[in-house]
């Protein structure tokens, strides 16, 4: 069975993540407490259920935590049954879940003064989570699309001996992501957005593309970029890691870092045992810088 557990902060995008990964054939359960949790899973691995579920995902956030204890002897209970899972930790900047949550008008699940000491409050609850989740998501600058997107690629993944490499555009004006594990910068080369014939173009477009790329220090860069992570790969495999996070920023991130992500995944998809998939945070943007 595949297991993947939703959590993090209220109001990062739990209830996206359980939709898209409902839409990629798991069977979900949202505010499981870990006590039934650890019951389901010990029933449905030794086949006392009558339920036949390839893939599972449960969504745990503070509320069904009532201690470490028990969200440890969860882990545990995972860990003992062998079962192959993910726990995906969700999270976003105080500013953008204090907007989220003035803009639905719902009550945080932590009763504090204030909704920003309410999540403060939650954020210490959680850090024990977040240590030991295997996956950790920003969602500050994602839509619920781009969300979703990322989701389905991570449910998708089933390479067990390899490692998933995403790498990722962005726009250093927007906000640097902070599940990177890797950052380029690439705003030293010229800019195709001063070039009237491509500015409402992007990295995507073979014309943005090829002016990118025409400058010799474009090539020695991309060069030192791609000896540097092909360099860390295996030793981030050797360590553990499955997931690795790569950023390329530009200005705005429509143009250079689109072009340098999409040549930087091409290459490393020839690697062996990695899963590799891009994504371009400003993609859905409708202004362009």
């Amino acid at each position: 069975m595949k297991l993947v557990i939703v959590t993090g902060l209220s109001g990062a995008g739990k209830t996206t993540a359980l939709k898209a990964l409902e839409d990629s054939g798991y069977f979900t359960m949202d505010n499981v407490l870990c006590q039934i949790a650890v019951f389901l899973l010990q029933n449905l691995e030794k086949g006392e259920s009558e339920l036949n579920i390839e893939k599972l995902a449960l969504g745990i956030d503070n509320r069904a935590i009532s201690s470490q204890k028990e969200f440890t002897l969860l882990l545990n209970c995972i860990e003992s049954l062998k079962v192959d899972y993910e726990m995906v930790f969700l999270e976003s900047s105080d500013d953008v879940i204090l907007n989220r949550y003035n803009l639905t008008r719902r009550r945080h699940p932590f009763a504090a003064p204030t909704l920003l000491e309410s999540i403060k409050r939650e954020r210490e609850a959680m850090n024990m989570v977040l240590e030991r989740s295997t996956v950790v998501i920003d969602t500050s600058e994602y839509t619920s699309k781009m969300l979703s997107n990322k989701i389905k690629e991570l449910a998708v993944s089933e390479r067990k001996d390899g490692i998933n490499i995403h790498v990722q555009s962005f726009g250093f004006k927007y906000g640097v992501p902070l599940d990177l594990d890797l950052m380029f910068d690439v705003r030293i080369l010229p800019n195709p957005y001063y070039i009237e014939e491509l500015k409402l173009k992007t990295g995507n477009d073979k014309e943005v593309y090829d002016y990118v790329m025409s400058f010799p220090e474009s090539e020695e860069l991309y060069r030192k970029f791609i000896d540097l992570i092909k360099y860390m790969v295996p030793l981030y495999k050797k360590d553990g890691k499955q997931h690795l996070s790569i950023g390329v920023g530009c200005s705005g991130g429509q143009h250079r870092s689109v072009a340098f992500v999409n040549r930087i995944a091409k290459e490393l998809s020839y690697l062996e045992s990695a899963d590799v998939y891009i994504s371009h945070r400003e993609g859905e943007r409708h202004h362009w810088t």
